[in-house]
């Protein structure tokens, strides 16, 4: 007899059913395990992306204005997340404004009031296509619309600081509905101005290109992003008749302060171009003045029509008129202007092209407008000096 041992038949019967069926069980618990192991992570990962949605929910909210003026410094402008239906918007920067005009203060209300006034839209380049070809056809049009940013408007940084009824300066005080007038200070801070179109500049270095459209008449500060150029058209962009205005609104566009200039500012300003004919950005040889006189008689009417329009709100109109505004204290003139002598205490001063204009402004007693008081804008101006301003 062997000393083996043997199982009973029945026996090897059962575990042999048995056997698949424990290795089925051990499988499925298996199973099961990773299974719940990879819910855990799913339940992790979905948790983390709603935090990062959260957060960027909670950044676009509460620093709206970051991604409409500090991010505009890039090409993408971003309101808030999601399609248009969620209320998300999603635009670029075409451009940037290159003008005579570096601070909003003293920047005219509207741009054809100062035909003068010059500056450049310096296209970029966006998708596939190049910036001549998105241009070309273009130069058939006199005007054109430029759709932008107030990338300067700090109350966009918080919406709920932007009244439904504001003071327009023309107005004397009184309030209208934000819709009822072009002040800046918008819920979204998008305008739109309509300027001349000069020329456009293609300029080629290698397998690069660059387009500049120059313009003129136009009121918006040196950086301002642009969202979109559109060619004027007057059959589809003005009204022949029956057109109708406040009575504020059209007395105010026919008012103009006075300007004169003492003799010692035009010697400053001739003397000036007689040294560097390319000392100013937007005036002299490059834009088409073929001498000193001519670029003199472009630039001072530049500077007469500015000056005779700039109408403020009552606070800066008080500053003015007391000779408190200097527009070199401001941080994107500072490294522009070097401290000279001190002079009178009721002397502003304004910056336009690379130029710091000295004047004075006297209130008018006898006004032609009720809606003048406070505005400033039958006062008189007076030029007493014109300097160079130097980057350092």
């Amino acid at each position: 007899m062997s000393g083996k041992s043997s199982l009973h038949p029945s026996t090897t019967t059962l575990i042999s059913f048995a056997f698949p069926a424990v290795i089925a069980i051990i499988a499925a618990l298996q199973r099961r395990g990773e299974i719940h192991r990879k819910c855990t992570e799913l339940e992790k990962e979905v948790a983390s992306l709603r935090k990062q949605l959260k957060n960027q929910t909670k950044d676009s909210t509460k620093g709206r204005n970051d991604n409409s003026t500090k991010n505009l410094e890039g090409s993408t402008i971003v309101d808030e997340p999601g399609d248009i239906e969620n209320g998300g918007i999603h635009v670029k920067r075409i451009g940037t404004i290159r003008s005579i005009y570096r601070l909003c203060v003293g920047t005219p209300r509207q741009g054809l009031l100062a035909p003068n006034a010059r500056g450049c839209i310096e296209l970029e380049k966006l998708g596939d296509s190049s910036t001549e070809s998105s241009v070309s056809g273009l130069e058939g049009y006199s005007h054109i619309w430029i759709l932008f940013v107030f990338h300067l408007n700090t109350k966009a940084k918080n919406s709920k600081r932007i009244k439904s009824k504001i003071a327009p300066p023309a107005l004397g005080g009184e309030k209208v509905g934000i819709f009822a007038t072009r002040t800046p200070h918008r819920f979204n801070p998008i305008g739109i101005t309509l300027c001349k179109l000069d020329r456009i500049e293609v300029i080629k270095v290698g397998k690069r290109e660059k387009v500049n459209l120059h313009i003129s008449g136009l009121d918006l500060v040196d950086g301002t992003p642009v969202l979109d150029v559109k060619p004027y058209v007057p059959v589809y962009d003005s009204v022949a008749s029956d057109v109708t205005l406040p009575p504020w609104v059209a007395g105010g566009l026919a008012t103009k302060r006075k300007v004169t200039y003492s003799e010692s500012s035009i010697s400053e300003l001739t003397s000036i171009l007689e040294q560097n004919n390319k000392a100013l950005q937007f005036f002299g040889p490059k834009h088409g003045e073929t001498s000193v006189e001519d670029t003199l008689e472009s630039i001072q009417n530049c500077i007469t029509q500015v000056l005779a329009i700039d109408v403020r709100s009552s606070f800066q109109t008080k500053k003015a008129r007391e000779g408190k505004f200097q527009a070199e204290r401001s941080a994107r003139l500072k490294d522009m202007h070097k401290e000279s002598e001190k002079g009178s205490a009721a002397v502003c001063t304004q910056q336009l092209d690379n130029l710091l204009i000295k004047y004075t402004v006297d209130e008018q007693a006898n006004l032609e407008r009720s809606t003048s008081e406070g505005s400033g804008a039958e006062d008189t101006v007076q030029v007493l000096s014109i300097q160079l301003l130097t980057a350092n």
